[in-house]
C-alpha cells in the first residue's frame, strides 16, 4: 500500500466530492511531537466521520487496499482481518468476534462548505 497524505491537526483532509468513490480516503495524522498515527475518514451523504486505523479488536490496520475501508454495499465499515463490521456514523461494533462495547477510535473533524477539517486540538 502507498503511504497516505500527512495532514496536522486543524488541516483540511479533503472536500466531500473527493469521497465519491470510494466513498473513504487514508490519511497519516502528524502530532507537535512527530508522532504519526494512521486516520481515515468515511463520507456519509453530506458529512464525514474520521476514525483511527485500528481494529480494536487486534490493533491491525483495517485495510487491505488503499483507501478501501468499506463493505462491498458501502454500508458499514470493515476490517478485511476478520470481518468484524462497525456503524459509519459512530464506529460501534456490528458484528464480528469482538464484544459489543468495542469501537472504533473517532478523530474529531468537522464539515463546512463540503470542506471536511480536522479538529484544531492535538492529543491528550
Amino acid at each position: 500500500m502507498s503511504t497516505p497524505p500527512v495532514v496536522r491537526p486543524g488541516e483540511a483532509l479533503c472536500r466531500l466530492e473527493d469521497l465519491s468513490d470510494p466513498p473513504s480516503k487514508a490519511f497519516m495524522l502528524q502530532f507537535d511531537d512527530g508522532e504519526e498515527i494512521e486516520i481515515f475518514v468515511v463520507r456519509d451523504g453530506e458529512t464525514a466521520f474520521a476514525y483511527v486505523n485500528q481494529c480494536p479488536h487486534q490493533l491491525l490496520p483495517l485495510n487491505w487496499k488503499d483507501d478501501v475501508f468499506l463493505t462491498l454495499d458501502k454500508t458499514r465499515i470493515l476490517c478485511v482481518m476478520h470481518g468484524a463490521t462497525f456503524r459509519i456514523n459512530t464506529g460501534e461494533v456490528l458484528s464480528g468476534p469482538m464484544p459489543g462495547d468495542c469501537a472504533l477510535m473517532k478523530v474529531p473533524v468537522t464539515v463546512s462548505n463540503g470542506e471536511i477539517r480536522l479538529a484544531p486540538r492535538n492529543r491528550d
